[in-house]
């Protein structure tokens, strides 16, 4: 992944903001290489993520593929219609919404990288480099190291070795990062 943050979409409500939402959803928004995974790739991963047969009864928390082009808006619905097939149910029955995105708007600064303030040094050196929420939100190196520290990848400590070097990270936070993978 080359970014993700998160924040609100699919609703018509001008700034939205976690305590006045109005009709949009929390989403996380991804920019992904496509010569590393493909759309298709990441809809495989979307799916095995959620229980597409079960929706939340708040707009807050709703399940909901938002895509960006009509390329993508077929590839969902394809998606859609093989995970479907593979639990042996009517489509009708799969529950997650695929949505147009219209907008997407960045939540709360202290919602990005969340996982990062369980470490307070590696935080505040990334809060130093990337001075505002977005540009927090919208790096690569916050967004990597949250994955590493957080999401259980596999060979995360082959891949983090072949790239830490070029976060520029002090040696001190290297060393906690590497300790914790």
């Amino acid at each position: 992944m080359l970014r993700v943050r998160v924040g609100y979409c699919g609703g018509t409500k001008e700034s939205p903001s976690y305590y006045d939402l109005g009709d949009h959803t929390e989403a996380v928004s991804i920019d992904y290489d496509p010569d590393v995974i493909s759309f298709d790739g990441m809809l495989e991963h979307f799916w095995a993520a959620h229980q597409p047969t079960r929706n939340n009864a708040s707009r807050q928390y709703l399940h909901a593929l938002f895509y960006r082009s009509e390329a993508q808006k077929v590839a969902a619905e394809k998606s859609l219609t093989a995970v479907a097939a593979e639990l042996d149910l009517p489509e009708r029955k799969i529950e997650t919404e695929i949505i147009p995105m219209r907008e997407f708007t960045y939540a709360e600064d202290y919602h990005q990288k969340y996982y990062l303030t369980q470490y307070q040094e590696l935080r505040e050196f990334l809060v130093r480099t990337y001075p505002t929420g977005k540009a927090l939100a919208d790096s690569t190196v916050a967004t990597r190291l949250n994955a590493y520290l957080f999401s259980g990848l596999d060979n995360a400590s082959e891949r983090l070795e072949k790239e830490i070097d070029s976060y520029d990270l002090p040696e001190n936070l290297k060393a906690l990062v590497g300790s914790r993978i």
